[in-house]
């Protein structure tokens, strides 16, 4: 796949948050981690257009239902 080079404003929040992506996702740098997160919300988005439901299991074993803003 070609790779095209894209420049984006972002917040000191959102950098900061590449960083903890790049830890949580073992990205070899915060370019790697924004493309995996573009493709998990991607995913997840697709799902739920669909008519899916996104739930996440706790610790206690209780399912919550996760809304995503602005679906």
């Amino acid at each position: 796949m070609a790779l095209k080079k894209v420049t984006m404003s972002l917040s000191e929040w959102d950098v900061e948050n590449t960083g903890v992506l790049v830890r949580r996702l073992h990205a070899r740098n915060k370019a790697a981690a924004v493309s995996s997160a573009l493709a998990i919300a991607e995913g997840l988005t697709r799902r739920v257009e669909q008519g899916d439901e996104l739930m996440l299991r706790k610790k206690d074993g209780t399912l919550e239902k996760v809304l995503i803003t602005g679906m």
